[in-house]
């Protein structure tokens, strides 16, 4: 492990909660957590809860109220909603301080070492923590599982994205092909009015770059307007806090692959067009 603190609070019971988990105040979050302890800074009058680590049996939404109590006082605060540090109320300072007057360490945190790995890591703590009768939550290993799973989709995406390349090749290849031949006359017209090789090659490339990129550009308006409606209506719904992020840089990238596909898929059609003779488009019937 890279960083521990223990972190001070009370037994507390939260109404609409059924058992009782610790409330604490972490103003040394910073040191544990790579985020920069951003969850833990919590206003007053605010109770801060993990919805990962109750999962379904969170019954409690951002902003309702709630009671807490620690013993004989009671505090009623504005639930917020996070993730990432474990079955633990996160409060105030201030607000912990009205709660109880013999706050203790009750909560643990840990931030493992760069490259640690999740299963070890897990049977240490557990080892740690079985003879004194404590409970761990491994988020690493969580983490690690969010990546694998994250990365399985990741590459199936890209190789749904490679076969569509693919395709996109052979069809503009096609289409390019058949200009070819239906407009053998025109090109060789061209050619005879003083067209080079080289610049009918070139015509023939911008063609199939700008049908790509054109195809692309369209493709991306349509999908981000699908990924919107999405977000808007069904994944808003699901996870209230959940914000759409375009990745622009990444869309930019594919633009610049499509065109460089497209010049590619120009190779053959425009090697088979440059072959046309002048002579051959000046014949008449």
């Amino acid at each position: 492990m890279d960083q521990a603190i223990a972190v001070d609070g009370a037994v507390a019971r939260v109404a609409g909660l059924d058992n009782p988990i610790p409330v604490v105040a972490a103003p040394a979050a910073a040191q544990v957590a790579r985020d920069g302890g951003a969850f833990a800074r919590v206003e007053p009058g605010k109770i801060r809860i993990d919805s990962e680590a109750f999962g379904k049996n969170l019954r409690l939404r951002a902003g309702d109220r709630v009671i807490v109590r620690v013993g004989g006082r009671r505090a009623r605060l504005q639930v917020a909603v996070g993730t990432g540090w474990g079955p633990a109320y996160v409060v105030a300072p201030e607000t912990l301080a009205t709660l109880t007057d013999a706050a203790e360490p009750r909560v643990i945190w840990i931030r493992a070492s760069s490259g640690a790995d999740p299963a070890r890591l897990g049977v240490a703590l557990d080892e740690l923590a079985d003879p004194v009768g404590a409970t761990t939550e491994n988020g690493l290993r969580t983490w690690q599982s969010l990546d694998q799973h994250l990365g399985i989709y990741t590459w199936s995406a890209l190789g749904l994205l490679g076969i569509a390349v693919v395709i996109a090749l052979i069809g503009i290849a096609n289409t390019l092909g058949l200009s070819v031949l239906e407009l053998a006359r025109e090109h060789a017209m061209l050619r005879a009015l003083g067209l080079t090789r080289r610049q009918l090659r070139r015509m023939l490339a911008t063609e199939a770059v700008l049908l790509s990129v054109a195809a692309t550009l369209l493709g991306t308006v349509i999908g981000v307007g699908f990924a919107w409606v999405g977000h808007e209506t069904i994944v808003k719904r699901a996870l209230s806090d959940a914000t759409m992020h375009v990745p622009w840089l990444s869309l930019g990238t594919v633009v610049l692959v499509a065109a460089l596909a497209g010049l590619l898929a120009a190779v053959l059609p425009a090697r088979r067009a440059a072959r046309v003779t002048p002579a051959a488009g000046l014949s008449l019937d």
